[in-house]
């Protein structure tokens, strides 16, 4: 009987032994499904995070490449405003208001005169004219532009050039010196008559310039001569 007991009680602790690790199984293999999948969301958002800063590195790619375009636009624009936007110059002692590029212009044809470049500096002088009718330097062309005459011994064209400088632009430091050129031209014509005229006037109408001393030497010249 008590062996019987025994064998029966035995037999009681084998099934809730066995009952017990089967329920410590079930929890374990509980226990790893979760973490399974803690480790597959886990991953899932750092993939996600991953994403999200290729986005955000591509967008401040895109935000830099914009940045440099605006401010190649800018500087641009900056360059083009300085090439329009007028300029205050000094010439002959006088403010004047010139464009960047009428200046350039200006300049670079005054520099084949300086060169000896007499042919090609009459041609920018020309072109000058009809690219800037309204320029400021307009008396300082025209002066140029007889000079050249001279130069190449057009007396007729540095004639008409400088008569109607002086007469346009009388105010202008340059209206002196075209008379004088004027009456040189003339005298090299032989227009004796027409020289002592030009020199008269110049001697009149500007007394303090320097090229008035210069037209009463002439003049005196022209009279011992005569």
């Amino acid at each position: 009987m008590r062996h019987t007991l025994a064998a029966a009680l035995v037999a009681v602790m084998a099934v809730q032994a066995g009952t017990a690790w089967a329920f410590a199984d079930d929890e374990a293999r509980t226990a790893i499904l979760e973490l399974r999948e803690q480790l597959k969301a886990s991953q899932r958002a750092q993939v996600d995070l991953m994403s999200q800063v290729e986005a955000l590195r591509t967008e401040n790619q895109r935000m830099i490449g914009q940045m440099q375009e605006l401010s190649r636009r800018v500087e641009t624009m900056d360059q083009r405003l300085i090439e329009v936007e007028p300029a205050r110059v000094q010439l002959n002692g006088r403010v004047i208001s010139v464009k960047p590029a009428e200046r350039r212009d200006f300049e670079s044809a005054v520099e084949l005169f300086r060169k000896r470049d007499f042919s090609n500096c009459l041609k920018a002088l020309n072109t000058f004219k009809k690219t800037w009718p309204k320029s400021a330097y307009m008396a300082d062309v025209d002066y140029w532009r007889a000079s050249c005459y001279y130069s190449l011994n057009d007396f007729k064209s540095t004639i008409t050039v400088t008569n109607n400088l002086y007469r346009v632009y009388p105010s202008s430091p340059k209206a002196a010196e075209a008379l004088l050129m004027k009456a040189s031209a003339e005298l090299s014509e032989g227009e004796i008559d027409e020289a002592k005229k030009s020199l008269n006037i110049l001697i009149k109408r500007y007394p303090k310039s320097d090229s008035s001393k210069t037209a009463k030497s002439r003049l005196a010249q022209i009279e011992k001569l005569g």
